[in-house]
């Protein structure tokens, strides 16, 4: 039976590297990418009230309200092509958004669902968080492994390498805290629901995409079955 286009839920610690495997797996299976975080920084550089307050909390590490980033990615969920999957990079992030979002996705009529855990220790976080940087640019992330020659040009594009505002030490310990004492209630969510893919994180990123794809083959899921 046709089980209709392939949604993916992607979850992990900040530092994790789910945002470049969401990239990677959104053009490898013609998903629609869905992400959050980046949705969210787009709106705090706007002009107004709301966008300030937004950049506040977000370089202070705090949660943003549960309603904005359904506002944000329902708007785009609303005009994606009912036949293109979508993958979630950076959402649910408390057990009311995931029951909330199992309900938006089955009134969307989309029911084949996986979620995707890429797992990392606290400790592996913030360490790659303290040497994390971005392109202003093109928005590829890069590590700094070497303090005494640090990174300043982006390897993909050539822009310049900047520290995100929330990736302060007291920002990703909150970070890390609410992933400890809320997300793990999503995951478990998802556990029980029977459709929880757990991949270790601790590698580097093509050892990761590697598995990934061996676990998803497992389940019959290929790149190619979602590409026109």
């Amino acid at each position: 039976m046709e089980k209709g286009p392939f949604n993916l839920i992607m979850l992990g610690r900040s530092g994790s590297g789910k945002g470049t495997q969401a990239q990677i797996l959104a053009q490898e299976f013609n998903l629609e990418y869905i992400g959050t975080g980046d949705l969210l920084r787009k709106f705090s550089e706007q002009k107004n009230a709301a966008a300030r307050r937004m950049k506040e909390t977000m370089a202070q590490g705090k949660l943003t309200p549960s309603w904005m980033p359904f506002f944000i990615w329902m708007q785009k969920l609303a005009y994606t092509d009912a036949h293109k999957g979508v993958l979630f990079d950076g959402s649910p992030r408390m057990l009311g958004e995931a029951i909330t979002l199992d309900e938006v996705l089955d009134w969307f009529d989309r029911k084949n669902v996986e979620v995707l855990l890429i797992d990392i220790s606290r400790d592996t976080a913030h360490q790659r968080l303290l040497k994390r940087r971005v392109c202003g640019v093109c928005k590829h992330g890069a590590y700094v492994e070497n303090e005494q020659t640090p990174l300043t040009h982006c390897q993909y594009c050539g822009g310049n390498l900047t520290i995100r505002a929330e990736d302060n030490p007291d920002g990703i310990d909150a970070r890390l805290d609410w992933f400890d004492a809320e997300v793990t209630k999503v995951i478990e969510h998802y556990r029980a629901k029977g459709n929880l893919i757990v991949v270790s994180g601790e590698t580097d990123p093509e050892t990761v995409h590697r598995e990934i794809l061996e676990e998803l083959a497992k389940k019959n899921i290929l790149p190619h079955q979602e590409k026109e």
